[in-house]
């Protein structure tokens, strides 16, 4: 069995080196809900079936990359972040990233998903997508989720290559060893 894992195309948005919490949360919701910029990648010939992400940002990575059959589904969705603070200062995206991450590890109120949760749905969808032992399957999702893919997929014998952030539109495989 192989698994492929696809982050969505890169989202077309600017991005303020610097914000308040306010602006942080707005920058995120204008970010779920922007366009898309495509590149080359079709991955047609290799999967047998695609599960995807329910947010636009990943249908549309879908669709472009893959014309069999897609299956979409919330469980893929992004990890969703907020600022853990309400604060007026404006501090850079990166810190914003970082420790909100750090909110979601250890499900601080701000957050509005905790990690448990997050896992939770991820290993379900990830338990059905397993089932299918005899087909090669292809997931199109985000950063933070194919993040925590990899790692179930390494636990559970996969290999493939690593990733820490995985790229916009580029293919990750991984096989049962």
């Amino acid at each position: 069995m192989k698994i492929g894992l696809i982050r969505h195309f890169k989202v077309d948005i600017k991005k303020n080196p610097f914000m308040t919490s306010k602006q942080y949360n707005e920058y995120m919701k204008n970010y779920d809900v922007s366009d898309v910029i495509p590149n080359e990648l079709v991955v047609d010939k290799y999967w047998e079936k695609c599960y995807c992400s329910s947010m636009p940002r990943a249908v549309t990575t879908a669709k472009t990359v893959y014309h069999g059959e897609i299956i979409i589904t919330d469980k893929l969705v992004e990890i969703p972040s907020a600022a853990w603070t309400n604060i007026n200062i404006p501090l850079p995206y990166n810190f914003w990233a970082l420790a909100n991450r750090l909110a979601w590890i250890v499900s601080h109120v701000s957050q509005p998903e905790g990690r448990k949760v997050t896992l939770k749905r991820i290993n379900e969808i990830l338990d059905e997508i397993l089932k299918e032992k005899d087909k090669d399957i292809l997931i199109v999702s985000h950063a933070g989720t194919l993040y925590e893919i990899r790692k179930i997929l390494l636990k559970k014998g996969f290999r493939g290559e690593g990733f820490t952030k995985a790229r916009n539109g580029r293919l990750y495989i991984f096989e049962k060893r």
